[in-house]
């Protein structure tokens, strides 16, 4: 008796050969990049779970708890097609109205950026809101000054803390950059990506 296996192969309707997964960081771009750009969440705002998601399989893993009582003043994830200083997607902080699973890939515009050094390299955090057109609640943010200085503070005050953790590493933070000085990063980010990918 032939397995259900066997029968779906013999009518084509099943691979052979397995299909190689999308690495999720290779989500293309939008059009207008740095206008707007895709981040694909890792970490959901309020979340103390650090999640990552393996840049070879694909796979969102539980890298580890954060040891202090502190959670993420923001959903926490990575720029598709790009590459930081440090040669890892751009990170960004992306602030809404609910928490973002981790896996799901959203269209943001940069706000501002915090410039931060991890163990010698770049490693800056751009922020972030929705587009306009996946929710206008934030059509009139358009740079930090424009968020309540309490949200500003529970970001920065998150990596002053972050830092100091047993597993923390070396951190050094570099204060808030504007949202053009965001983009020039985006943008640097998205050219290094594209030559990376030429190579």
């Amino acid at each position: 008796m032939k397995s259900i296996a066997s029968f779906l192969v013999a009518a084509g309707l099943l691979a052979t050969t397995p299909v190689q997964a999308q690495n999720v960081f290779e989500y293309p771009q939008t059009d207008d990049a740095p206008a707007s750009f895709h981040v694909v969440n890792e970490i959901p705002a309020g979340s103390f779970t650090k999640y990552e998601i393996n840049a070879e399989h694909g796979q969102l893993i539980v890298d580890r708890y954060v040891s202090m009582p502190v959670r993420y003043p923001a959903n926490y994830g990575s720029i598709t097609s790009s590459a930081g200083g440090d040669g890892d997607p751009l990170d960004a902080l992306v602030l809404t109205r609910d928490s973002i699973y981790p896996g799901a890939v959203i269209k943001v515009r940069a706000i501002g950026v915090l410039r931060m050094v991890d163990d010698g390299e770049a490693d800056d955090k751009i922020i972030a809101v929705p587009a306009d057109d996946v929710d206008p609640t934030y059509a009139d943010v358009d740079g930090m000054e424009d968020l309540p200085a309490m949200q500003v503070e529970r970001l920065n005050a998150f990596f002053r803390v972050y830092k100091n953790l047993p597993d923390g590493g070396d951190i050094e933070l570099n204060g808030f950059g504007d949202a053009s000085e965001a983009r020039e990063i985006l943008t640097r980010a998205f050219d290094a990506y594209q030559a990376e990918q030429a190579e």
